[in-house]
């Protein structure tokens, strides 16, 4: 999951950055956290963000105008509004900001806000395509039961039961999907959490019918990570 802060108020962002950091190694979930004092930085690059918390009010670039082009990027960017303005409150909705918090932070809400959001991602529907036999399949990914990695190729399965080879390498998916509901439980599966039905530690059942082994280097942190998104729920 990639998260971005931006305030250009160093003391804020760097306490912002400890709750977030601490709110993701305890619900075990794998965060690339961006934190910058300068709106400036990211407009340099084209990063795609998954969670983003902008202070609105900032020199030369506001969080308005940022906001906007993370949507460009990724339209189910889920956008958290720091701000002690009403003024801004109007022009933020429309771009359907999920929270807004005012400083200094209440950790409990920020907290409960988090687990707001995660659930949001975990149930949001993301198209994908998938070039298969000379054409271009539109696939949920929510769809995705899971992607396995066999021989040379790289094969996706889908919840209707269907099979197709991807071209993509099992990292590049990785890279893509959501990790608050894809876990590599081997390094050559890579499964939805949607759809396990039956956890043994040793083995997953997915979909009732089909059985992955866990990694026996990757059973404890799997099975921990497999709790706090049950709680998520």
């Amino acid at each position: 999951m990639k998260i971005l802060i931006c305030d250009d108020e160093y003391t804020n962002l760097e306490i912002l950055k400890k709750h977030i950091t601490e709110y993701t190694a305890a619900h075990c979930i794998k965060a690339d956290i961006y934190a910058t004092t300068s709106p400036k930085k990211i407009f340099e690059n084209s990063t795609s963000y998954d969670l983003a918390f902008l202070d609105i009010q900032m020199p030369d670039i506001d969080g308005i105008t940022i906001a906007k082009e993370l949507k460009e990027r990724n339209e189910k960017v889920v956008i958290f509004f720091v701000t002690a303005f009403d003024e801004y409150q109007d022009e933020a909705m429309d771009l359907h900001a999920f929270r807004f918090f005012e400083k200094p932070f209440d950790v409990q809400r920020l907290y409960a806000s988090l687990d707001k959001a995660l659930q949001y991602i975990d149930k949001t529907y993301i198209d994908l395509f998938l070039y298969n036999g000379g054409e271009d399949k539109k696939i949920l990914v929510d769809d995705i039961v899971y992607i396995r990695r066999e021989n040379r190729k790289v094969i996706l399965r889908t919840r209707e039961g269907k099979e197709y080879v991807a071209r993509r390498d099992l990292n590049q998916w990785m890279e893509e999907l959501p990790n608050t509901f894809f876990y590599l439980v081997h390094k050559s599966f890579l499964v939805n959490l949607h759809y396990i039905t039956k956890n043994s530690y040793s083995n997953i059942v997915l979909d009732n019918t089909i059985e992955i082994p866990v990694a026996s280097r990757k059973q404890v942190d799997f099975h921990k990570y497999w709790f706090q998104y049950l709680k998520r729920r």
